[in-house]
């Protein structure tokens, strides 16, 4: 229900001596100064939430919209932060620590043991060319490989992918789940601190047995499963699983944890412009209903009947 609260009569309509009438311009001119432009309030929340809040004069709503901003912006940055350092601090510990050669040469120790497996598959791959160039290759520090050495890599990492394929876990028979990513992938980062097959790259693995001997054929020709890399006993046998794949999982997870939280918040960053200036375009629209400017026939006192604006301030009750 709508009340019309005041009216307000331009040029004296109460007086009888009124000398000017309002004209058509000046009722324009009136209704233009009072509404609000509903796409420049969106427009302006949309780039600057809370800008369009100030153009519409509703402060409250202007310095929460700007609060929530701040906030998410101050949260991604330091997530996003967090989450890059961590990133950037176990891929360095990846180069120094994990080695590809390594890991080839155990797969190709590895053929050998189950080779001589008893009741084994066979394994007729041949085993994987170790280049005499990787021994001089600083894995430290890849930004300084030159390019003969990059290719040198790639090409022992397809070497490995070839092995990974017809290789199996000795214990159950199960093929090996994964293939070694290409250098510097993103799933190779991963791969190599997720799944215990890649234990043996890292450079703290080591297989004892209880005699402390690193050996997979016992004295009377046993064959002793603690070349497998999985954590667990086995007879006699006990293999200890590097301890910094363990501590590199957990740093892969911390950072990548703060990555994705702040990959997540974007979304609230999204939300928070989209809803101020939904809010700000919706305000103005209803700022200009209730401010309406219309033409109107009154009479004066006297009688006379003449055209004047007519200022309604509408309430929707």
């Amino acid at each position: 229900m709508r009340y019309i609260l005041f009216v307000l009569v331009f040029g004296g309509c109460v007086s009888t001596n009124v000398q000017a009438q309002p004209t058509a311009d000046s009722l324009e001119a009136l209704f233009s100064s009072s509404r609000k432009s509903v796409p420049l309030a969106f427009g302006m929340s949309a780039i600057v939430p809370g800008a369009g809040q100030a153009y519409n004069r509703s402060w409250v709503k202007a310095a929460v919209a700007v609060a929530g901003e701040a906030t998410v912006l101050l949260l991604y940055r330091s997530w996003r932060q967090k989450g890059t350092d961590g990133r950037d601090a176990y891929q360095m510990e990846a180069h120094a620590h994990w080695s590809p050669v390594r890991y080839a040469s155990w797969l190709n120790d590895y053929m050998q043991y189950l080779n001589h497996l008893p009741g084994g598959q066979p394994v007729t791959a041949a085993p994987i060319e170790i280049s005499p160039l990787l021994s001089g290759i600083n894995l430290a520090n890849p930004d300084t490989w030159s390019q003969s050495e990059q290719l040198a890599i790639r090409s022992l990492i397809q070497e490995i992918r070839r092995v990974e394929g017809v290789v199996y876990n000795g214990n159950t028979g199960a093929a090996f789940s994964h293939v070694l990513p290409f250098f510097g992938e993103q799933q190779y980062y991963e791969l190599i601190g997720k799944y215990f097959q890649y234990a043996p790259g890292w450079d703290d693995y080591v297989a004892l047995t209880r005699d402390g001997r690193v050996t997979w054929i016992g004295e009377n020709g046993e064959f002793i499963p603690s070349i497998e890399p999985e954590t667990g006993e086995s007879g006699d046998t006990k293999t200890h699983v590097s301890p910094r794949f363990y501590r590199y999982a957990d740093s892969h997870a911390d950072a990548n944890t703060y990555l994705r939280r702040a990959s997540r918040i974007t979304t609230l960053l999204i939300a928070n412009h989209v809803i101020a200036a939904v809010d700000a375009a919706i305000f103005a629209r209803l700022h200009n209903r209730r401010v309406q400017v219309s033409l109107g026939l009154l009479n004066d006192m006297q009688g006379r009947t003449y055209i004047a604006p007519r200022l309604s301030f509408i309430l929707d009750q």
